[in-house]
């Protein structure tokens, strides 16, 4: 048996084997005995009918299929063992040639990330500051919120909040048709991007609307026409801004206390934001001084997730997949055309994290989890949940493997910064400040995402920038911590 071994530089090995005939003769006899056993030639016991009156019965043909089978497998295992070939997914064969045999295997091998001169990165973050006008416009947002809603007689002005009846939509796509709707007349805010055609409209006066819609967007080129009927308008009355309006929506006396509050909440949201920004720029720094080499099946398999995420929030905002995909203008094929450079920087930032944790000695304790569990806990007793309940579900074996392998990240993503910033790292540990920021983050992601396809229905993309994305169910198959 003659075997040569090829590796692809994208992790792949591409094993040929040039069989013996002695061993096809051997195979073909087994596989004889074998049909025997199943099929009994007339005149012998089953398993017992000689070789060449099997033959006779079959074909050789069919023996030389059952061969081929049989040793496929068996020499599957056997190069996988010889050729120290580690894979990451199951085979596939070619025969490219029956006599004399040979046999193709392509084998997805485990993925290689050989890390650059990491330490070498010196970043540093961007100061947070917060403007007055920032603070302003939050006040005024506060105050918006607040505002008492009155009925009015006149046209339709932006900023009005209006009920209308709709019906219309998209040549070719099923209408909308909805009666007693409400929205905002702002064109920022609005479910409707064209809610401004709304101004000047009387009330039970139909107005017809035409809205193209950009390049930019799911439904590029296409033109949507409907009819609105206003059936109710209504415009906002603004409590006046003052010490009263602070005491009444806060503990403050006075709306400078107020004010400064909002600067507070402000900063420690653009020193979040900020914060995240960072990591993801270290992270990005570290995996471009890398070589990463992944099979294909690997980044199939995280487009497979990513069209499941897709397919759970269609679920979730009460659409099948196939309106979710003609409302976003797309096939499934379109969709996974679209996810698969996510998926692959997905991926790729998985296996760096990985890897630099491996390099940095990064491990994770029993007490590290039992933390974990425990500041949860807190969480969701504060949430008006059960402390001891949730307590029960996070100790089962696979999810304190999933806690655990998040922490690991977050260590290493804490670890990664520290280095870029000069910090120092000895003993350095992920703070319980480090896990809310990046949960905080991940539930920001989160909403938006599910806030941008119930209004748009369109395929959310994003990249997975934080550990607590990512559980032991969505590594990479074949891997291990």
């Amino acid at each position: 048996m003659k075997v040569t071994t090829e590796r692809t530089p994208n992790c792949q090995a591409i094993v040929t084997v040039q069989v013996d005939e002695e061993q096809i003769a051997g195979a073909m006899k087994r596989a004889a005995q074998k049909i025997s056993r199943l099929r009994p030639i007339p005149g012998f016991r089953p398993g017992k009918a000689p070789y060449e009156r099997i033959e006779r019965a079959v074909g050789k043909e069919m023996l030389r299929d059952e061969a081929i089978d049989e040793l496929a497998q068996s020499l599957y295992k056997q190069v996988l063992e010889d050729e120290k070939i580690e894979p990451y997914d199951a085979g596939k064969l070619e025969i490219p040639q029956k006599e004399p045999l040979i046999l193709k295997f392509t084998v997805p091998t485990r993925p290689v990330v050989t890390l650059g001169d990491y330490r070498s990165i010196h970043l540093q973050p961007k100061p947070v500051h917060v403007t007055d006008d920032e603070v302003n416009k939050a006040i005024e947002k506060i105050r918006n919120e607040q505002a008492t809603m009155t009925p009015v007689t006149r046209p339709v002005q932006a900023s009005d909040l209006v009920t209308f009846d709709i019906q219309g939509g998209i040549a070719g796509q099923p209408p909308l048709e909805r009666q007693g709707l409400q929205l905002r007349v702002d064109a920022q805010e609005g479910a409707f991007p064209w809610v401004d055609q709304l101004v000047g409209a009387n009330a039970n006066e139909p107005r017809a609307i035409t809205y193209a819609y950009p390049d930019n967007t799911a439904n590029a080129g296409k033109v949507a026409t409907y009819t609105v009927t206003i059936t109710d308008i209504k415009e906002p009355q603004l409590p006046n801004l003052d010490d009263e309006f602070a005491k009444s929506i806060s503990s403050f006396e006075t709306l400078e206390q107020l004010k400064g509050r909002v600067r507070a909440n402000l900063k420690d949201q653009k020193q979040s934001e900020e914060d995240g920004r960072f990591e993801d720029q270290v992270v990005d720094a570290v995996i471009a001084q890398a070589q990463i080499a992944m099979p294909d099946s690997m980044i199939e398999d995280e487009t497979d997730l990513e069209v499941n995420r897709m397919k759970q929030i269609a679920q979730r905002i009460g659409l099948t997949w196939e309106r979710y995909l003609q409302l976003g203008g797309k096939d499934e094929n379109a969709v996974r055309a679209d996810a698969r450079p996510q998926a692959e920087k997905r991926v790729q930032r998985l296996l760096t994290l990985m890897q630099l944790a491996e390099a940095e000695n990064i491990t994770v304790s029993d007490k590290d989890v039992d933390v974990e569990i425990d500041r949860r806990a807190m969480i969701a007793e504060a949430q008006g949940g059960r402390a001891a309940q949730t307590r029960r579900e996070l100790s089962t074996p696979d999810n304190r493997r999933n806690l655990e392998f998040g922490i690991k990240l977050g260590k290493a993503v804490a670890q990664m910064v520290a280095i870029a910033k000069g910090e120092p790292t000895s003993g350095k540990i992920l703070t319980p400040e480090m896990v809310q920021r990046a949960e905080d983050r991940a539930r920001a992601q989160a909403a938006a995402e599910q806030s941008a396809a119930q209004a748009a229905a369109v395929s959310p993309s994003g990249l997975i920038t934080d550990p607590t994305q990512v559980s032991a169910q969505n590594w990479p198959r074949g891997l291990n911590q």
